[in-house]
């Protein structure tokens, strides 16, 4: 039996988090991804790699995982060694060998369905549920939370933020913007019953985001925009009687090395 996208994520998840009980890990340093993969029998190497962020090849019991060298962001070779494991341990009857590129470690973002697994997979192991909840508990989505989550749980932050909405019980969006378009997005449960994106559509210049890409102003804080500049609502008729009902609180991060701008979106 097939499982449905949704169950098979938060199985990959719940394997993941079964290894923090299995080894005794209680914080995130205690997280040694070499180690921890060498006890399921993966080496982990750097080296090059042609347009690949990482490989993983399989043998019997026993694996190797190669990381691209150069990676500049510890957090985000993390979430790549992560990836693999993810294919180590949930993918052993589908391939022996899984080569994965930078957008198969993205939030779903035309992936395959054993790249989505393992992206779940990584994202249990780097940031488990109850502790990224605890960590997060009281606070409200912005690049700095977003930024102190990413540094306690050594991760990147585009990958911090897709754990926050992805656990948001608010409307809450993660949304990566390149040439002055949305790349790709994920939302909360929430937001995507409210709303939809476009991914590949054009920023509006009424977005923080699309007035980086448009004169090259940089980000400076929370801002409200109107919820036109992004996307129209699925909820039908507005209250008017609530002005905010309109509004997103947009806050940017300008990822130059990228050409990246990464925007949360939340609702006042």
């Amino acid at each position: 039996m097939t499982l449905r996208p949704e169950f098979a994520r938060m199985m990959a998840m719940g394997d993941a988090e079964r290894l923090w009980r299995l080894y005794g890990l209680r914080e995130p340093r205690d997280l040694v991804l070499e180690d921890l993969a060498l006890a399921r029998g993966v080496l982990v190497t750097d080296g090059p790699l042609d347009k690949m962020e990482a490989r993983l090849v399989r043998k019997g019991n026993r694996g190797l995982i190669r990381v691209k060298q150069g990676i500049p962001e510890t957090g985000r070779r993390r979430f790549a060694v992560s990836h693999e494991l993810g294919h180590w341990e949930l993918h052993k009857d589908v391939s022996q060998v899984f080569a994965c590129t930078a957008d198969d470690m993205v939030a779903a973002y035309k992936a395959s369905r054993t790249e989505d697994e393992a992206n779940a997979f990584a994202s249990g192991l780097l940031m488990p549920k109850a502790l990224y909840a605890e960590q997060s508990k009281a606070s409200v989505l912005s690049v700095d939370v977003i930024s102190t989550l990413g540094d306690y749980f050594g991760t990147s932050f585009t990958a911090a933020a897709v754990r926050y909405v992805d656990l948001d019980s608010e409307a809450s969006a993660v949304v990566i913007c390149t040439e002055g378009k949305m790349h790709w997005w994920r939302g909360s449960g929430s937001f995507r019953a409210r709303f939809w994106l476009e991914a590949g559509s054009k920023l509006s210049p009424d977005t923080v985001a699309g007035r980086v890409f448009g004169g090259g102003q940089r980000p400076s804080g929370p801002e409200k925009v109107d919820v036109s500049a992004w996307t129209e609502s699925r909820a039908g008729e507005e209250d008017e009687e609530d002005e905010d009902e309109g509004i997103f609180i947009e806050d940017c991060r300008l990822a130059e090395r990228y050409g990246q701008v990464i925007c949360l979106l939340r609702m006042p």
